[in-house]
């Protein structure tokens, strides 16, 4: 894979984290700043997607996310939820969800765009695992990502 690309991460709490240990890019927790979950310890990080998202393995992925951790029925219906994520991967930007689960967990899904400017890519440096290795295909800007 070269270019453009998603890693996609996820973590699952009883309680949204303090922001001050979520400012931590060592703790395995969902940051503060979008783009530092791929500062993340690596188990956190649950699959690389290419982009554009044509055979739709980001989206499938979100959604089935969003089918195991259903939102709370006081919250976004699911279908608001994944336009609004079908809207980022077409523009590939960032996909990002912090929400409360029906069973009251607190839920982070991210896809996070990669190469960042001022990220490195968090596969290995070599040109068969990391799609970053290839200097033109960088992007100039790290698009912004919302919480959603």
């Amino acid at each position: 894979m070269s270019g453009l690309h998603w890693h996609a991460y996820a973590w699952n709490g009883r309680e949204r984290p303090p922001d001050n240990d979520r400012r931590k890019p060592a703790l395995p927790l969902p940051p503060m700043d979008v783009g530092h979950w791929l500062l993340k310890p690596a188990r956190l990080r649950l699959a690389t997607y290419p982009a554009p998202d044509t055979g739709q393995d980001a989206y499938g992925w979100l959604r089935a996310e969003l089918d195991a951790f259903p939102r709370s029925p006081r919250d976004l219906p699911a279908t608001v939820q994944l336009a609004y994520a079908r809207g980022c991967l077409d523009r590939a930007t960032d996909v990002v969800w912090g929400y409360w689960s029906a069973t009251g967990l607190y839920i982070a899904r991210a896809l996070i765009t990669c190469p960042r400017a001022d990220i490195p890519c968090p596969l290995r440096p070599t040109e068969e695992t990391n799609p970053c290795s290839d200097s033109a295909s960088r992007s100039p800007t790290a698009p912004a990502g919302l919480w959603l």
